[in-house]
């Protein structure tokens, strides 16, 4: 379970998926597929392509939609070995969505098209599938053909005559094709990025200027998927081309630096990844072989390349046979850490490729106007977020609970959505048991957000302890010497964690209450704190503060997580579910609510816990309506109430003449106050925060008076000391160029962090890079770090030439790039020219 769980945060963290639909298709394919497969077929990926293209360009009156959480309106994806795609619209937005990739014609001008042209749908099921006439390749998409209605009242409404509903019309085949040109080259990641849209939104601001890059989207691409030696005078020279992260262009520039060293006349073997490949290769490549010849520039060298895989599953093996083939050998390491190069062929040469990044170069001079006390409490803050107390061993006990309640909460998700799948792991699977009681044997830790459901929200004690006895006999064996204590205490210590709304790595209030204390004692001996030491009554005043600020998190993610259970009167639970069911259904049906007339018969629409979960990702409340729409907006609360009337009659009787009387008046104020369905009114938080308090144990530990911070925190009294950011405006920074000397200094974190040997010459590219100290910054910066085994220094800057394509795959051999190329080309060939020299000196090898 530990792995798929990890497995599955991994695929959501692109796609967007909930915990369940992830771990459901991780559960389903395995990773034989990768865990966010790219599409298998050109005709797939022109499609796929074409969709988000149209999104984020649409033709006509349409703008991109800014649909909060998604990608174009687009809010998560799930995609499939193959050509498998299922596509989530952002809720209420299904409509609009559809409006810019159905395709229609204005009625002026019929040779224009906006949408994708040829693009028809039919129902399957939940969804709608779209497709091309005459073309392979299919997407799913989550909507409905009541949808497809609006869409098209959106069109009229836009003066364009829809043509989805139409046989194929002869006006549709030439934008068409245009549009099938001009994403011939860049339709691979057009496609990934559709299908990765948690990735993608947070890059795809620029594309209305220019393409997507598979760089850009490849995210944690280890978490998604011998060397022979002649003698020493004809062995090849190996250049590793590496980052410490993705996104930095290391695969783009491993192909601009092979280009380099080929116009420079040598003879050059790549390798690189498959995508990258297919791009260099073009013409050249051929489908049954593995090395190919691409064109090279004239009067150059001589280029071959080869791709390592789509995850580097071969890259040793095609790093061997590179070593016969070239006398330079380019090697797209990318990101792999230290441990994974050691069946590689050592480098003579590492080459790091890293993005600009403004605080590298760029100094910031601080004037800070705030009162002496402000910054005293915040110098304290400072020195406590650098101070680690005394290291002490874990006990094996204590490090079994934290497991266990990572593996629990995993364990009750799943209980929540399947409530028949009550084993913990198949104990029939032997490779199933040993990756469960590995127990998070890699130390990443949980996400602050995977808490459990509230203790009356679930029947989460009589869940611990079928959990614990399933468990039992397997945990006794493998641990002898601590199970017996953390079988007595685990469903204590878990539900009190749980009450706290912790999850499994957050840490309670007493142990933030004990470290306070001794950081505090330890101030004396850690120097001087800045402007002034602090007084007794300041530090007391500060640990307060951190111990009010414990409570404000912790209780907002109780009201967070726990919106639906929170205690309300019957009538008031009803119309917050009313509020939930509206914004889901409310704005999007003109023609009123008949659709509902089934749905509000089931238990599920009217539980609170249910409507609750309906609102993730929804923007609420909605902006509120014109004047000239006001009649309007009170005649759709009105519908709305009479389209569930008599279904809340049957199931609310005591409680629906109050609840039909305030309801619309109850719904305008909650969206004038700019609150959220099931939130609680200001004057009920006092309260609250007084019951909050009064679940879990009192606050104890190292002098703290615990009935004098929660009295403080449920009163609502905020010390300055809590009140540190309020002050920022007036620290006052100026910006300036950094030094040489300071710019070298933070470039060399990302040097150190490859962990090459300190003799391994180094040549350091600063991709995207935006001057702001002119030509002799870049120059104090280099001579400084060569002080520091970094031969040279290049900068590959974001220009405007390049806005457009930006080093896409056509303009890898064209002569927009080649004062690049050729730069890249004549500092390798120096240093490699050096490093061999030093190879070959007395004392060196």
């Amino acid at each position: 379970m530990a792995k798929a769980d990890r497995n599955t945060a991994a695929r959501a963290a692109v796609t967007g998926e909930n915990h369940a639909q992830a771990l459901s298709w991780v559960r389903a394919h395995g990773l034989l597929h990768g865990l966010a497969p790219d599409a298998a077929s050109a005709e797939q990926q022109a499609l796929e392509a074409a969709l988000l293209f149209a999104l984020a360009r649409p033709v006509g009156p349409f703008h991109p939609l800014a649909a909060s959480g998604s990608l174009f309106g687009i809010a998560k994806a799930s995609p499939g070995p193959g050509d498998e795609l299922r596509l989530w619209p952002a809720t209420g937005y299904e409509a609009e969505v559809l409006a810019r990739l159905l395709p229609s014609r204005t009625s002026g001008d019929v040779s224009k098209v906006t949408g994708v042209a040829g693009l028809r749908w039919v129902r399957d099921g939940k969804y709608l599938a779209l497709t091309r006439v005459r073309a392979a390749g299919q997407v799913l998409l989550a909507a409905q053909p009541r949808d497809v209605r609006e869409a098209g009242r959106l069109c009229s409404a836009a003066d364009l005559l829809p043509l989805w509903d139409q046989a194929d019309t002869a006006f549709e085949d030439t934008p068409r094709r245009v549009i099938d040109i001009s994403l011939a080259e860049s339709a691979p990641a057009w496609s990934r990025a559709l299908r990765r849209p948690l990735l993608a939104r947070e890059v795809a601001s620029s594309w209305v200027s220019r393409e997507p890059t598979l760089t850009e989207l490849a995210g944690d691409e280890s978490a998604l998927m011998p060397r022979p030696h002649g003698p020493v005078s004809r062995r090849p020279q190996i250049v590793h081309v590496r980052s410490t992260r993705g996104g930095t262009g290391c695969s783009t520039l491993s192909v601009q630096i092979a280009y380099g060293l080929t116009r420079a006349g040598r003879t050059v073997a790549l390798v690189t990844d498959g995508a990258m490949l297919r791009h260099v290769a073009k013409d050249a490549a051929d489908d049954t072989a593995v090395w190919h010849e691409p064109f090279a520039p004239a009067g150059g060298g001589r280029l071959l390349a080869a791709s390592h895989g789509y995850y580097g599953d071969h890259l040793d093996v095609r790093a061997a046979e590179a070593t016969s083939r070239g006398e330079i050998v380019v090697l797209d390491v990318g990101g792999r850490p230290p441990a994974e190069l050691a069946d590689l062929p050592a480098a003579d040469l590492t080459v790091l490729t890293d993005n600009y990044r403004a605080r590298d170069w760029v100094q910031v001079d601080v004037i800070d106007r705030r009162p002496e006390q402000i910054r005293v409490f915040a110098a304290l803050d400072e020195r406590f977020a650098r101070w680690r107390r005394p290291s002490s061993e874990q006990l094996d006990a204590d490090r079994l609970r934290t497991a266990l309640d990572r593996e629990f909460f995993y364990y009750a998700m799943t209980r929540l959505s399947a409530p028949d799948e009550v084993d913990v792991y198949d104990v029939d699977d032997a490779e199933d048991v040993e990756e469960w009681w590995d127990l998070g044997a890699d130390g990443s830790p949980g996400h602050p957000d995977d808490i459990l459901p509230p203790e009356d929200g679930a029947p989460l004690d009589l869940w611990r302890r079928h959990f614990l006895d399933f468990i039992t006999a397997e945990g006794q064996r493998r641990h002898p010497d601590s199970w017996d204590a953390v079988r007595d205490t685990w469903i204590t210590h878990n539900r009190l964690r749980n009450l706290q709304r912790l999850s499994a790595d957050g840490d309670p209030i007493e142990d933030l209450a004990v470290r306070a204390s001794e950081f505090l004692a330890t101030l004396a001996s850690e120097g001087d704190l800045q402007p002034r030491a602090a007084t007794m009554e300041e530090q007391e005043t500060w640990r307060t503060a951190k111990l009010t600020r414990w409570l404000d998190a912790r209780f907002n993610a109780h009201l967070r997580h726990d919106a639906a259970y929170l205690p309300r009167s019957a009538a008031k639970t009803v119309m917050a579910v009313l509020d939930a069911r509206f914004l889901a259904y409310g704005p999007h049906h003109a023609e009123g609510f008949a659709a509902l007339a089934d749905e509000v018969t089931g238990d599920d629409w009217w539980d609170a816990a249910a409507a609750a979960r309906s609102l993730d990702g929804t923007a609420f409340p909605l902006p509120p309506g014109r004047d000239e729409d006001a009649d309007v907006r009170e005649q759709g609360w009105a519908a709305f109430l009479a389209a569930v009337e008599d279904e809340g009659a049957r199931r609310h009787g005591a409680v629906w003449s109050e609840v039909r009387g305030h309801w619309v008046e109850h719904h305008r104020r909650l969206e004038q106050g700019g609150r959220e369905p099931f939130a609680p009114a200001e004057d009920e938080l006092p309260e609250l925060r007084q019951q909050f308090a009064a679940a879990f144990a009192p606050i104890t530990g190292a002098g703290v008076d615990g009935d004098s911070v929660t009295g403080r925190w449920v009163a609502g009294v905020r010390s300055e000391a809590a009140r540190v950011r309020d002050f920022d405006d007036l620290i006052e920074r100026h910006q300036r160029p950094g030094t040489g000397e300071e710019t070298a200094a933070a470039l060399l974190r990302g040097v150190r962090a490859l962990g090459v040997d300190p003799q391994m010459p180094v040549v350091l590219i600063t991709n995207m890079y935006r001057p702001m100290g002119g030509p002799e910054a870049v120059a104090e910066t280099a001579a400084a770090l060569r002080g520091h085994g970094v031969v040279a220094l290049c900068t590959v800057h974001q220009r405007q030439a390049f806005e457009e394509l930006l080093f896409a795959p056509s303009t890898w051999n064209d002569d927009r790039v080649r004062p690049v190329q050729e730069e890249l080309g004549a500092v390798l060939s120096s240093a490699l020219k050096d490093a061999r020299k030093d190879s070959a000196s007395p004392g060196r090898g």
